[in-house]
């Protein structure tokens, strides 16, 4: 049996699941890259690798991922930390993978990835297996959270978001208007109802609930009136804003699970 480093993995999508999944493979020894926009959506930064494409680095409980070209991905590797790119074509084209991994929650059908790796996985609604993957990971929370379904479908996206701490669209913060945001606050703050947490140009972003600040875009991203810019949760300080969530680590473990059973099959 092939040792994990010499199986790569690509992630496509640096979000919070894609990099709950990332640091755990990477972690557990495979070698794994993850790719994303050039201005990243992801609002739980703190938990994501995907400040990397502005900073150079990020860093999540521990494991580092670095942004980097396809020509250093070896050397990335070499220094234990995960290279992250800006997702392209090129990627498709020479990047040098056996599974493929899409977090990127685009929640729409996506197209056959089945020729493309060994084994191709897709997070969450839009995917099939047998279809447009070789195996699907359940998102939605509940009973089946983390499944690894080999013959059928994720859930539908129900557009609500998941109910924590009682509170489920309030808890999301979507932007006023189109433009740029200037943060009044950061993570880990307090908030009360109705405070405001930054501005879009002249419009004031208010939260609709009392709760810990978990997300925020980032500022130098151009957003849109009705994006999801950040996320307060209700359940306060009892949240550490730092921790991958439980969610993204059930779904990343079906991740893992996914990928040992089809090792085992390949090798008998």
């Amino acid at each position: 049996m092939k040792k994990f480093s010499d199986i790569k993995i690509w992630i496509r999508g640096a979000g919070e699941l894609g990099s709950a999944t990332a640091h755990l493979l990477h972690r557990i020894g495979f070698s794994v890259f993850l790719s994303e926009l050039e201005n990243p959506l992801a609002i739980r930064r703190p938990v994501t690798f995907s400040d990397a494409i502005f900073n150079g680095f990020s860093e999540v409980e521990g494991a580092r991922a670095k942004f980097c070209s396809i020509s250093k991905i070896e050397k990335v590797f070499s220094a234990d930390e995960i290279p992250i790119l800006i997702d392209n074509s090129d990627l498709m084209k020479n990047a040098c993978f056996e599974i493929y991994i899409d977090a990127r929650m685009l929640k729409t059908i996506q197209n056959d990835s089945r020729n493309i790796a060994n084994i191709s996985i897709g997070l969450g609604p839009g995917f099939t297996a047998k279809n447009n993957c070789d195996v699907v990971i359940e998102t939605m929370r509940g009973h089946n959270l983390g499944k690894v379904i080999w013959d059928g479908s994720a859930q539908s996206n129900t557009g609500i978001p998941g109910n924590i701490g009682g509170k489920t669209k309030d808890r999301i913060i979507k932007s006023p208007a189109n433009g740029t945001v200037d943060w009044l606050v950061d993570f880990g703050e307090i908030v009360q109802k109705y405070q405001a947490l930054g501005k879009v140009g002249n419009t004031e972003i208010l939260t609709k609930i009392h709760g810990i600040v978990r997300g925020l875009i980032y500022p130098k991203v151009a957003i849109l009136d009705g994006m999801k810019i950040g996320d307060v949760d209700p359940r306060g300080t009892s949240v550490n804003f730092r921790a991958i969530s439980e969610k993204s680590r059930c779904i990343a473990r079906g991740v893992l699970e996914a990928i040992l059973i089809n090792l085992k099959g390949e090798n008998g």
